[in-house]
């Protein structure tokens, strides 16, 4: 079985959040942390949800 972080679907996702979190950072204070947030916890479920597949 191959490793999760060889994965393509993990390495697409993975870079995804990543980008999510670089454009998050540049959000004004009234939605950093309202939207900001929501938008980074969206995006750290599937990275988890991949890893806990392939385990």
């Amino acid at each position: 079985m191959a490793l999760y972080y060889e994965l393509p679907i993990f390495k697409d996702v993975y870079k995804m959040t990543l980008r999510i979190f670089e454009l998050t950072a540049h959000f004004c204070r009234e939605y950093k942390f309202t939207l900001g947030q929501d938008l980074k916890r969206d995006c750290i479920l599937p990275v988890r949800n991949i890893c806990g597949a392939n385990k």
